[in-house]
């Protein structure tokens, strides 16, 4: 069996516990997920929120990437150059608890294997969601800011599953209470959201993220089933997270959730078609 070759670069001030502990996870996932392993993965290790920022912004205006959001998350996984890359902010990384630290290197571990390659990185708007859109008041940017967020969301899902799969439980259930936090600023940004179509349909779009992450964790088979106490707390925590919108919206946006998730297959691109068609609902 080859190893997956890990191509390690620091930027800044890395100390070599982190590197370690970082390299250890990845190694891990691959051996256990073997044979369906990546041959390289290039890791960017970075010291300071900036940094990341700075580096993937650089990164995008070189290749010509538009999309944006990926630089405020605390790892993230791209394929824009042709091969599975992984960054990952220790900043960021050590306001997480250990096990909350492993699951956050193995959700990116799980993305390289399931979204390694460019063609996972391009979606295309369905006709007949340009049209819903065109009828609803939603124009092309909008719609496609909606598609990149709701490929991210869909992305996090299998990524989820395929650890769920491989018995990466108490770890996923660390990262997703620790980086699945309410804030003071989301009923604010939320005000100003919902005065206005597109931009309600935007952020509604932005929660399926956590939404989609967290549902093969709250919908565990009874085989892999651990403490109720978990799938407790990561449920009463997606609720508060929608909270804010108010009865009938929260409602709705976990409705289109859950139906998203029953009609998703093994094909990524089939996915996103079939969230961006749900989720054309909530515009």
């Amino acid at each position: 069996m080859a190893d997956t070759e890990l191509n390690v670069i620091t930027r800044g001030r890395i100390p070599g516990g982190a590197k370690r502990e970082v390299t250890s996870a990845l190694r891990d996932c691959y051996r256990r997920f073997s044979p369906r392993v990546p041959d390289k993965v290039e890791v960017h290790i970075v010291d300071r929120e900036t940094t990341m920022r700075d580096f993937l912004r650089e990164e995008k205006f070189r290749l010509g990437i538009t999309t944006s959001g990926d630089e405020e998350f605390v790892c993230s996984h791209d394929a824009w150059r042709g091969y599975p890359r992984i960054t990952i902010c220790l900043e960021r990384l050590a306001r997480f608890n250990r096990l909350a630290r492993l699951g956050a290197i193995r959700h990116e571990a799980a993305h390289s294997v399931l979204h390694g390659f460019l063609e996972y990185y391009i979606f295309r708007i369905p006709e007949d969601c340009r049209r819903t859109a065109m009828i609803k008041g939603i124009d092309s940017a909008v719609l496609g800011q909606a598609l990149y967020y709701l490929s991210v969301a869909v992305k996090d899902f299998e990524a989820t599953r395929l650890l769920v799969e491989y018995d990466y439980i108490n770890c996923q259930f660390a990262f997703a209470l620790e980086w699945i936090q309410p804030s003071e600023e989301d009923e604010s940004a939320w005000k100003l959201a919902k005065a206005n179509r597109q931009a309600k349909f935007v952020y509604q779009t932005t929660l399926l993220k956590p939404t989609l992450f967290a549902h093969p964790l709250l919908s565990l088979p009874k085989s892999k089933r651990i403490s109720l106490k978990y799938q407790v707390q990561l449920g009463g925590r997606v609720e508060e997270l929608v909270g804010h919108l108010g009865e009938g919206e929260g409602s709705k946006l976990l409705q289109v959730s859950n139906m998203i998730v029953e009609s998703l297959t093994e094909d990524t691109h089939k996915n996103v078609d079939l969230a961006l068609h749900q989720a054309m609902s909530l515009a």
